[in-house]
């Protein structure tokens, strides 16, 4: 066996304080400052230099993809418009033994989807991340599966009214898309009838039947009366006479909402056929803060996957999509004065401390996901006065 090269100089201990960089985003949530390496780390990189071969096949969720999509995330301006949070499951019937190749599908089924949406939301963007988890039932019950988490931002919205909640009154809205008829709302509500038809007597506590066109609506309350509002709206938009409120009321029925068009979209991109799959394949939740987008992103953007998913490569494990309509930040860069930069990193130390609540080591640089307009007094009134 070779002989194991060992850095002559310990970096225990080791802080530089020179030549400090600051990389923030105006209007964002991101700050990284770094410092120049210290002479005792430049030489053991010079003497032992590390692995600088090509990046390999993607495999699993490492830390780096990790930190790059979190940095990525934080760049989005705040400013913007919150997000929609949308979860995308597969039926059984797309079940694939080789993860690999179940992967590509499942991406290449992403990826038209995705391109449907850009038909009638042109703006819409953002971020998609694929998470694998065992089946905890049906007849693939424990296999792995995968599903997708996206942010979808640029999407036009309209009133619902208001709403009373917690003895306030709040405005709600919803995220919707443009389609050239009603025709895809009906197709929706054929689908979501044959669906609950084929459910068994008692084994949904709501059921609603339309007398005027037949349709079976079972499920849970809140689903059976969406389905029996959209049913309705596809009978007005056939009606004539009606008055001016009405007839804004039933263009409801071709512009579809963000949740119906994307559970048929998906449900048709799939085409697994599984009726089932069309009521519960894609669950749409409305972000009302921006913690809230972080705490999405922590819960299930950043989960890590299972330990032997490392060693499968089933390609990458997040994504930006129509990347030129995001919302971003502008990107700055700063040289600071040693004893500024110094300053901050021991301000951005302790308050990632006392966030994690563990000790954090910062040598060479750190990096925040934070409020940026609290740290800027720290760099700004200590900048040199202005010659001119």
């Amino acid at each position: 066996m070779g002989k194991v090269q060992v850095a002559h100089c310990s970096l225990f201990g080791d802080w530089s304080s020179s030549s400090p960089r600051l990389r923030f985003s105006d209007g964002g949530r991101l700050l990284k400052l770094s410092f120049a390496r210290s002479p005792a780390a430049d030489w053991n990189g010079e003497m032992f230099p590390g692995d600088v071969s090509k990046r390999g096949k993607c495999k699993g969720f490492s830390f780096g993809s990790r930190r790059r999509m979190l940095d990525r995330l934080n760049s989005v301006s705040v400013a913007a418009s919150l997000p929609q949070f949308v979860t995308m499951t597969l039926p059984d019937e797309s079940f694939c033994d080789d993860v690999g190749e179940f992967a590509k599908r499942a991406k290449h089924w992403l990826d038209v989807w995705e391109r449907r949406l850009l038909r009638v939301a042109p703006k819409a963007c953002g971020f998609w991340r694929i998470e694998w988890k065992a089946r905890q039932s049906g007849q693939h019950e424990g296999k792995l599966f995968p599903h997708f988490h996206l942010l979808v931002w640029g999407l036009p919205e309209r009133s619902l009214g208001c709403r009373v909640v917690d003895g306030v009154e709040v405005e709600v809205s919803e995220g919707y898309v443009e389609c050239p008829d009603t025709q895809l709302s009906f197709e929706l509500v054929e689908l979501w009838s044959a669906a609950s038809k084929q459910k068994g007597e008692g084994e949904w506590r709501w059921k609603s039947e339309s007398a005027t066109t037949g349709h079976v609506f079972a499920g849970s309350r809140r689903f059976v009366e969406r389905a029996r509002t959209v049913d309705l709206l596809c009978i007005m938009s056939g009606m004539e006479g009606l008055s001016d409120g009405q007839r804004e009321w039933a263009d409801r029925a071709r512009k579809m909402s963000f949740q119906d068009w994307a559970s048929l979209a998906w449900y048709y991109v799939v085409d697994s056929h599984n009726l089932a799959h069309v009521q519960a394949g894609v669950r749409v939740e409305r972000v009302r803060t921006w913690g809230g987008v972080m705490s999405y992103a922590s819960k299930y953007l950043s989960k890590a996957d299972a330990e032997f998913m490392s060693d499968i490569q089933w390609g990458r494990s997040w994504g930006v999509f129509n990347r030129a309509c995001v919302p971003w930040a502008c990107m700055l860069e700063l040289e600071l004065d040693n004893d500024v930069g110094v300053r901050l990193r021991r301000v951005a130390r302790r308050y990632l401390e006392r966030r994690s609540g563990r000790r954090v080591r910062a040598p060479y640089g750190i990096t925040l996901y934070c409020d940026v307009a609290r740290f800027r007094r720290l760099w700004e009134e200590h900048s040199p006065p202005d010659p001119f």
